[in-house]
């Protein structure tokens, strides 16, 4: 689908908030740098727990893991970005984050033998007029969900 504008991003954003809060998932974006997977990312942490987070949300590019509490569960959002090697995820405790959480992976495809079979995969590509085209794809038990809304062309 494409997002014309940061206001589309941010209704996506709602619209897979909406579809997962009360789940255990992974999402893993992937795409160039500044194809928009922070924004998304910002975008879809508040929609998941907006009474809770009143500052900005940072990248964890440096931080390489940011955690987020909410009632029901936590948000672990990761940045692969800047590691090297697979054992590097051992030390963010990344294995035992998948299970019960809600798991936010910027550029997981760093590291594709560590990702969970069930996930949602969400890539970002610039497009004409800075529009971007953000393609959802539904791996494992996820290709049973009736997300329709990602179907479509345009938002």
């Amino acid at each position: 689908m494409i997002a014309s504008n940061l206001e589309d991003t941010k209704l996506i954003a709602k619209k897979l908030a909406k579809d997962i809060k009360n789940t255990n998932v992974t999402i893993c974006l992937n795409g160039d740098l500044g194809t928009g997977k922070t924004t998304f990312s910002r975008y879809l942490i508040h929609s998941l727990i907006p009474s809770k987070i009143k500052d900005d949300i940072p990248s964890p590019t440096f931080t390489l893991l940011q955690i987020y509490e909410s009632k029901e569960r936590s948000i672990y959002h990761y940045d692969f970005y800047r590691l090297n090697k697979i054992d590097e995820l051992i030390e963010l405790n990344y294995s035992e984050s998948i299970t019960n959480n809600i798991c936010i992976i910027e550029w997981a495809n760093k590291f594709k033998k560590a990702l969970p079979s069930n996930r949602i995969d969400v890539n970002f590509e610039i497009k004409p007029n800075n529009s971007r085209l953000i393609k959802f794809n539904l791996i494992g038990s996820y290709k049973k969900q009736e997300y329709l809304w990602m179907q479509e062309k345009s938002f």
